[in-house]
């Protein structure tokens, strides 16, 4: 297993990150959570640490979500193939 070292930029500060993913898919994650707090700050949100925690609050919360849907649709789907 191979692992990359990419660099990132995240709420104007440069991160280096080894990953076992693609450089352009820790790019991606970055860029992500990048948009989120750049948002958070434009919105209000004093400092760095705080926008980071935020953001990591709405990330989770938007995969609590999908993860509930998720077993929702699966128990729908082994509903309607045991009908």
């Amino acid at each position: 297993m191979n692992v990359n070292t990419v660099s990132v930029q995240i709420a104007a500060k440069e991160y280096s990150l080894n990953s076992t993913d693609t450089p352009e898919h820790v790019q991606r994650t970055a860029a992500l959570v990048d948009r989120k707090m750049r948002e958070l700050m434009a919105g209000g949100v004093a400092n760095r640490e705080s926008a980071a925690v935020l953001a990591a609050l709405t990330y989770a919360d938007e995969l609590i979500r999908a993860q509930h849907d998720n077993a929702r649709l699966r128990r729908k789907l082994d509903e309607a193939a045991h009908a």
